[in-house]
């Protein structure tokens, strides 16, 4: 698990004055699958709940940068070294993967444009 998490790379170039408005459209997706997101100085990161930061487990971040977004696991390596189970967390992050690629997905195929996915 924590090699299929440290495989998710996601990098897209949205187009001028986009960016914003695809991390708030992925900030909602993911953010129905369960995932809170908390604001971090880059973008969000999306945890379970505060405990997952504050414990430095593995969970989803997105960095707006410009109009690019990334999107990453942090520290995956981690996985099953707190209180909250691996498979718990590992099936969180996954479904909040799978919720930002359908958006990321959409908006590549409206503005024709490609984003890079890399994701078990």
């Amino acid at each position: 698990m924590c090699k299929a998490l440290n495989s998710i790379s996601i990098v897209v170039p949205a187009l001028p004055g986009d960016g914003p408005i695809l991390a708030e459209r992925i900030r909602e997706a993911v953010e129905e699958t369960g995932l809170r997101a908390f604001i971090r100085a880059e973008g969000y990161a999306f945890m379970h709940s505060e405990l997952v930061g504050m414990l430095g487990l593995p969970h989803l971040r997105l960095a707006l940068v410009g109009d690019r977004i990334s999107m990453w696991v942090r520290d995956p390596h981690k996985l099953g070294l707190g209180p909250i189970g691996a498979e718990e967390l590992y099936e969180g992050i996954m479904r909040g993967v799978e919720a930002a690629v359908s958006v990321i997905r959409d908006y590549c195929s409206e503005k024709g444009v490609e984003a890079l996915i890399y994701m078990p």
